[in-house]
């Protein structure tokens, strides 16, 4: 197993605040950066692309399956069900700086912070258990068919799922299964700590007490073996701790490839080969078929997640 996937797996699937949910809702909402410029003619085209069938704009009367309305909503038959698209040009909770404080993901938390706009489809109706799996199928590539580059995060009001868009997304959505885009993210989460936490203090302590027992390891590696460790990289005033694959030690050095993009430093990213000081290691991770060691401050990352959803 992967380093990242490793570390992905150890950690919930980030979600909103219960206060921000409702399970009567069959929908998917898009985050927008920016709001955009959208009318019927434009759903129509998108839609009729997806499904590979005509999706009559309002011009066009007596369709089986269409569009209409205008800005902020609009209404789609599709195979005899309603749905609504609407789009929004402002955030989509009132306060997007506080309810980014209880998102247990940073990445999560910037997309929150950062979006000016929404976009959501909606089912219009209560589907019987044999239609439900179908509407969420059809949501899902409605959905597909909206996204854009200016999509930061999608997010399911009735069971309060949030991820960030990635290059997977589309096809995700496009499966049998549409909710599985909640499942996979690109990244290892980062889940914040606010203040001094004692309990991260002590993971942090152990580690660096411990660290010789990794360089040990290191020395006498094996093929199937994968060794990383976290370390603060920064850039002027900008700091973030971030998973390193080692590839060497020297001198007091840990030379490595860097396993996950940075959430607010522009100088590095995934992929990039870098060196961090012994000094600035917080954790380290020996991972060995299925078994691991180390990650001492994973399990305290995980209390804090759940503390926080």
């Amino acid at each position: 197993m992967g380093v990242l996937n490793w570390l992905r797996d150890m950690f919930s699937r980030p979600m909103l605040p219960r206060e921000h949910r409702d399970d009567r809702l069959i929908s998917l909402v898009l985050l927008l950066r920016e709001p955009r410029c959208l009318d019927a003619e434009i759903i129509s085209q998108r839609l009729s692309d997806e499904f590979d069938r005509h999706i009559a704009p309002p011009s066009e009367n007596s369709a089986e399956n269409y569009v209409c309305g205008q800005e902020p909503t609009f209404i789609l038959r599709f195979e005899e069900e309603f749905f609504t698209i609407n789009h929004m040009d402002r955030p989509y909770m009132e306060q997007p700086d506080r309810v980014a404080r209880r998102i247990a993901e940073m990445r999560l938390q910037k997309a929150m912070r950062d979006h000016r706009a929404w976009l959501s489809v909606d089912y219009i109706g209560d589907p019987g258990v044999g239609v439900k799996s179908r509407v969420w199928q059809t949501i899902g590539r409605i959905t597909a068919s909206l996204l854009d580059d200016d999509c930061l995060a999608l997010f399911a009001p009735g069971s309060g799922q949030f991820n960030l868009i990635d290059e997977q997304t589309a096809s995700r959505l496009r499966s049998s299964c549409p909710s599985c885009v909640f499942e996979a993210t690109a990244h290892p989460p980062v889940i914040p700590v606010y203040g001094d936490d004692p309990r991260l203090r002590s993971a942090v302590a152990t580690a660096r007490r411990r660290w010789r027992q990794f360089e040990r390891a290191f020395e006498n590696r094996q093929p199937h073996q994968a060794f990383c460790v976290k370390a603060r990289i920064s850039h002027e005033d900008v700091a973030e701790f971030m998973w390193i694959s080692v590839t060497g030690m020297e001198n007091g050095w840990v030379y490595g490839i860097l396993d996950n993009d940075p959430i607010e430093l522009k100088t590095v990213r995934c992929g990039d080969r870098l060196r961090v000081r012994i000094v600035d290691i917080n954790d380290w991770l020996i991972i060995d078929g299925n078994s691991a060691i180390g990650g001492f401050t994973i399990d305290v990352l995980r209390q804090i997640q759940d503390e926080l959803q």
